[in-house]
């Protein structure tokens, strides 16, 4: 019995479930990044397949340090423009505006700003993450069927040999 007659044609089988597909996947996948990490190892420095794991060891303990001292500041650069002040100036004009869209008695109620600029930031935001979450759906979907396609025909092409 073929893979299409199993799985009637190009949709899912239901014996292989996501956390199957993707096991799968992140095991092909790393064996490309290891085949191509030996590869550049020996263009590179020369080196064989069983010395490839002691030169890749020897060179994250010394290009990890500096590596990582370099991502650091990649990801904390955008915060340093985040000051006091800069603070101090949008707690304000946070507070001017809640005033103004609920009125003078809004003082009296504790936290209200905050919770007025989340209810605003939720309303911007829900509808372009349900729409990014759904766009995000359909494109793992049209994947996963891809996917399953190439399986099937491996499959039924190995068994054929």
């Amino acid at each position: 019995m073929d893979a299409t007659s199993v799985s009637g044609g190009a949709g899912p089988r239901p014996g292989i479930g996501a956390g199957q597909l993707f096991l799968t996947d992140s095991r092909m996948a790393l064996g490309v990044a290891n085949y191509a990490r030996h590869q550049a190892l020996h263009r590179v420095f020369g080196v064989d397949r069983d010395q490839a794991n002691l030169l890749t060891f020897v060179l994250v303990l010394t290009a990890g340090a500096p590596a990582a001292a370099a991502l650091g500041k990649a990801v904390l650069a955008p915060l340093a423009v985040v000051t006091g002040v800069n603070a101090g100036i949008g707690a304000f004009a946070l507070g001017q505006v809640t005033r103004g869209i609920a009125g003078p008695a809004v003082r009296e109620v504790p936290g209200a700003a905050a919770l007025l600029a989340l209810a605003a930031v939720g309303g911007l935001a829900v509808p372009q993450l349900r729409r990014a979450s759904r766009r995000i759906r359909e494109a793992e979907h049209r994947v996963r069927m891809q996917r399953e396609s190439m399986y099937g025909a491996a499959r039924a092409a190995a068994r054929r040999a």
